[in-house]
């Protein structure tokens, strides 16, 4: 019976692959920010990586945040923007959780979180006065400091008296936001401004900010604050290349002792696109479906993309487009005629047989809304996940 070594490859959403092909110069170049805000004790300018659906924003993110739990120095907090919730609520909630840990590390640490305790509860009791908030001692709220229902104010008085006292234990701190893009416009000014205010200081606190959204996030930032262009280092993620595909598929393989069929490789860079999502879906079922211990054939290849492709239409494509409305559908399948390429609205009424852009409007706000599709540029849309416009064409337009 065949002896088989456990499955390297985790398709899945924000789980981290084996290797993380393609993505080298951005963790080197992020992880050494990060090592830099430790060095110096001083904050860096915040960053800001954008892309598609599945292309490994999250999976990124979740590796920042794991490095930063492993080493003592950090302070990390890491939440989802979500569409209708306060943001300030949610930073509230992860930094309490965050805080209560590291005052059971000594008492020394206490004494020095001593005034960032009472300030977080300033800020806490402003912005989530019902909500619960225990450190197994009594903290007060420090009057006057973050207390002000200013957001844009209060959000920065509290990094930075988390920063300072992270400073006075030679620790720094890791603010990490995925969907960046859903947070309130209001919510995004205030962390625009508290960002910038941190960033101009002479010397600005251990503070490093990342946050991860769709592509349009960059214009989503610059509509709520005009600079937002200028303050964040702008990083864009996209589909692999082949070399890169063939690393994520070759790398794991090799580590327990396996070998691709270059056929069987091709096949599968081929068939999955260099969509990181679909990349790892294709490792998993070729690796369990492989007739040889050491070895993938050209049919491991051919069964086990063509399972993959099944699992991924069935769990990514066939639910979004179920999801979405008739009147929804239509606008789809008019974008899918562009393939992965933008849709110029204009385009998009003649194909629905429409007679006004304003006609399209409710359908093209929803499916922005649910996270079908979004703005790359004005007057154009495009989808959100890769291949979304090949499974119309395949399992709709057939």
């Amino acid at each position: 019976m065949l002896q088989r070594s456990a499955n390297p490859f985790r398709p899945g959403a924000g789980r981290v692959p084996p290797e993380l092909a393609g993505r080298d110069d951005i963790v080197s170049e992020v992880t050494g920010l990060m090592n830099q805000v430790l060095d110096s004790s001083e904050g860096e300018r915040p960053v800001i990586i954008s892309g598609l659906r599945g292309v490994g924003k999250t999976v990124l993110l979740n590796d920042f945040v794991r490095r930063a739990h492993e080493s003592p120095r950090w302070i990390a907090i890491k939440l989802e923007a979500t569409a209708g919730r306060s943001l300030s609520q949610m930073i509230a909630l992860e930094l309490h959780t965050e805080l209560r840990k590291l005052m059971t590390t000594g008492e020394h640490v206490r004494e020095a979180f001593a005034k960032a305790l009472r300030v977080f509860r300033s800020f806490q009791l402003k912005v989530d006065p019902a909500g619960t908030y225990s450190f197994g001692f009594d903290v007060e709220p420090e009057p006057g400091v973050a207390d002000t229902g200013d957001l844009e104010r209060d959000i920065r008085e509290l990094f930075e008296e988390i920063g300072l006292a992270a400073r006075s234990i030679d620790s720094g701190v890791l603010i990490a936001i995925d969907e960046l893009q859903e947070a309130p416009t209001s919510d995004l000014n205030a962390l625009n401004v508290a960002l910038h205010i941190l960033g101009q200081s002479a010397w600005p606190v251990p503070l490093i900010f990342i946050g991860t959204g769709l592509p349009s996030l960059p214009a989503v930032l610059a509509d709520a604050t005009s600079y937002a262009e200028r303050l964040y280092d702008y990083r864009s993620l996209d589909l692999l290349g082949d070399d890169e595909t063939k690393k994520a598929l070759v790398h794991p393989a090799e580590q327990r002792s396996v070998s691709w069929d270059p056929t069987a490789l091709e096949l599968a860079v081929r068939t999955s696109g260099g969509y990181p999502y679909f990349v790892q879906a294709c490792g998993k079922h070729v690796w369990d479906v492989r007739a040889e211990v050491d070895h993938i054939a050209v049919e491991d290849a051919e069964i086990g993309a063509a399972k993959a492709r099944e699992e991924v239409d069935r769990g990514l494509y066939q639910s979004r487009w179920e999801r979405a409305t008739p009147a929804q559908r239509e606008v789809m399948k008019a974008m899918a005629e562009d393939a992965d390429n933008p849709s110029a609205i204009q385009d998009l009424v003649v194909r629905t047989g429409k007679v006004r852009t304003s006609d399209l409007s409710v359908s093209r706000r929803e499916l922005i809304k649910n996270g079908h599709i979004y703005a790359p540029d004005r007057g154009f849309v495009a989808f959100t996940v890769p291949g979304m416009a090949d499974f119309i064409q395949r399992k709709v337009l057939e």
